[in-house]
């Protein structure tokens, strides 16, 4: 069976490759998580209210729960039990008011007169000349916020599908929460094929350093995901096999062993696993060795090219818009373009469309991009110095064309 044969007839370009990414990513079930595993996913289910607010009918402002007309005795009083008439109790802000109370007075609206030891009376300011007058009273009701005023029972306060964000974890642990109902984060593992990088030191003239295994988890939390840390695989049919099948991750990604060719191994595994290719090659510069493919049980596979600066390229490209998918989250493409200051590198094909590490600056006259050089080790300098990343479709890449960027996250 030829690797055609596997999933789609030619290579995508950027955009397709991104839309198709999306489409992929099918909403993972609903999960129930704790306030503090919540962050950053998205409300499955809306946040309402769980009782009335107030509860109870509660003070205004801090002040004299008062009974009757006045003058009124000051009395300590337990919030159960009924304020008699012509008495008052101090209350604080949103303290429940005790039964039979007419109005809160506000502390600046009444004057305490001490009436014998140990005895005092509140007195209310006439509303009009603000002298101490004892026929004065509040209106009825006033300085009492009544039960459910604020919000009663099951009113939205933030709808579904909205993004998780610590204001929101704030707001629901002050209703009542200790759990939502959340959109599941993806599980997202990292394997890395082959056995001869180095994980630790300098690389040697015959070893080079993994630059991908530690990076990749943490590109991926960054999107939403729950990245595990990454795993060796051993260059070897029956091994790598084996790690795939065992993965419990919803999406896993690998690093090596893309490039096309029937003696490759990850294809070779895919293909005996019969494997749904969804994507199989961008024409994109860096990257263009990157798949896309659903396993039998369901979980995603995206094989990186093994280069380091060509799987950044490509994890920038499929990673977001599919991520998001699983997430349940909408994608929409950026928006933000910028003229560009330099020549761009030319593209391996000319029906790429290269993707170029940039410093984006803003002026009144709009946003330029600097190109960045990629040198430095692995080729990585221009990219991890980059602010944005330009995308150049294959008719543009002069000093002044103004073309597309997105974020180091790809969005």
């Amino acid at each position: 069976m030829s690797d055609a044969a596997l999933g789609m007839d030619g290579l995508l370009t950027w955009t397709q490759a991104r839309l198709v990414s999306h489409a992929a990513g099918k909403p993972l079930q609903l999960a129930t998580a704790r306030l503090d595993e919540s962050h950053g996913s998205l409300l499955g289910e809306a946040l309402v209210t769980l009782a009335d607010e107030p509860s109870v009918d509660v003070a205004q402002f801090d002040g004299y729960a008062v009974c009757a007309g006045g003058p009124w005795t000051l009395i300590d009083l337990s919030p159960e039990v009924a304020l008699p008439q012509r008495y008052a109790t101090k209350l604080r802000a949103f303290e429940p008011v005790p039964p039979h109370t007419d109005a809160v007075l506000p502390f600046s609206q009444g004057q305490l007169v001490e009436i014998q030891a140990d005895e005092h009376q509140v007195i209310a300011y006439d509303s009009l000349n603000g002298t101490p007058d004892e026929n004065a009273r509040p209106d009825f009701g006033s300085g009492i916020i009544r039960q459910a005023a604020i919000a009663g029972a099951g009113r939205e306060l933030v709808p579904a599908d909205s993004l998780v964000t610590p204001h929101v974890i704030s707001l629901a642990a002050a209703a009542g929460y200790d759990h939502l109902r959340i959109c599941r984060p993806p599980v997202v593992s990292t394997l890395i094929i082959g056995e001869s990088l180095l994980d630790q030191g300098p690389p040697r003239s015959d070893r080079a350093r993994d630059a991908l295994g530690i990076s990749i988890p943490a590109f991926v939390g960054a999107l939403g995901a729950r990245g595990n840390p990454h795993v060796r695989a051993s260059e070897t049919r029956d091994l790598l096999l084996e790690e795939i099948e065992d993965s419990h991750a919803d999406l896993l990604i690998t690093t090596g062993s893309t490039a096309p060719g029937g003696e490759n191994l990850l294809r070779t595994v895919l293909r005996d696993l019969a494997a749904h290719w969804l994507i199989d090659g961008v024409t994109m510069t860096p990257g263009a060795q990157v798949l896309l493919a659903r396993l039998p049980d369901g979980k995603l596979l995206l094989g990186l090219p093994g280069d380091p600066r060509s799987a950044l390229a490509a994890l920038m490209t499929i990673a977001p818009p599919l991520i998001a998918g699983l997430r349940g989250a909408a994608w929409v493409e950026s928006t933000h373009t910028a003229v560009l200051m330099g020549e761009t590198p030319l593209p391996d094909y000319a029906e790429d469309t290269t993707i170029v590490p940039v410093r984006v600056s803003t002026s009144p006259a709009g946003r330029t991009a600097q190109i960045l050089d990629s040198d430095g080790p692995a080729g990585l300098s221009g990219v991890a110095g980059a602010t944005d990343f330009a995308i150049v479709s294959p008719e543009m890449g002069s000093p002044g064309d103004v073309v597309l960027t997105i974020s180091p996250f790809g969005a």
